[in-house]
């Protein structure tokens, strides 16, 4: 006879606290911001951006969100172009990595 042994690989759950909306979604540690909240179908873009934005590239700001708490990487220079002179803790939810639990502000 024989077993064969499964190993399920535990990833870490962080959350994301979006203010506002007063809507907290789970998120893989790693996983990027933007394809977190599409998974768990929420929408950061208001208006019309919901469907004229750059699907993550990195082009447009449509994505911006205030961190409120939490910890992230310094932002890298896709964002230091796009955001310019905004507050540090305005960022771009494309380009942010998941490492800690969030609370964030959308359409800041």
């Amino acid at each position: 006879m024989i077993t064969l042994t499964t190993k399920l690989k535990k990833s870490t759950m962080l959350k994301v606290r979006f203010e506002k909306e007063n809507r907290t979604i789970e998120v893989e540690t790693g996983e990027n911001l933007r394809e977190a909240a599409i998974r768990n179908k929420f929408s950061i873009y208001p208006h019309i951006t919901k469907i004229l934005n750059c699907r993550g590239r990195g082009l447009c700001t449509a994505c911006t969100v205030q961190v409120l708490s939490g910890k992230l990487d310094p932002r890298n220079e896709t964002e230091t172009d796009k955001l310019g002179k905004k507050p540090d803790d305005f960022r771009m939810a494309c380009q942010v990595t998941v490492t800690d639990d969030l609370v964030v502000r959308t359409n800041p």
